[in-house]
């Protein structure tokens, strides 16, 4: 014989947690920069998909492009391609501080450290 369940058997559904995506990390990273009064510019090319996905610039000492970096954000715990990483370098060879994220919180922490670094 089957036994009815009542409304005092029901338990509440588990809770849902969505991992975080890279645009979940790159729209949070990017609107704090512009708050903050970055330039912020999606780079894309026709031609690679090595580059790194945002380009971030202000200048708060009255020299223009006194702070000028490029990020390539991820989802959390992932990396960088080979072909990235080789674009990296060829960036930072031309000048450019380039890093990848894959949080928020380390997006903030090099940043902060990176204007230090760029005080006059």
């Amino acid at each position: 014989m089957a036994i009815m369940k009542t409304l005092s058997d029901i338990t509440a559904p588990a809770t849902v947690t969505r991992k975080l995506l890279e645009k979940d990390v790159q729209k949070q990273c990017v609107d704090w920069a512009r708050a903050r009064g970055y330039w912020a510019r999606k780079f894309s090319s026709m031609t690679s998909t090595a580059e790194p996905d945002y380009l971030f610039a202000k200048s708060d000492w009255g020299v223009i492009g006194d702070v000028k970096f490029a990020c390539e954000f991820k989802a959390p715990g992932k990396t960088s391609t080979d072909a990235q990483i080789e674009e990296q370098g060829i960036m930072r060879l031309a000048g450019w501080y380039v890093f990848e994220c894959d949080s928020f919180n380390k997006f903030k922490q090099i940043v902060h450290a990176y204007e230090r670094e760029q005080q006059p």
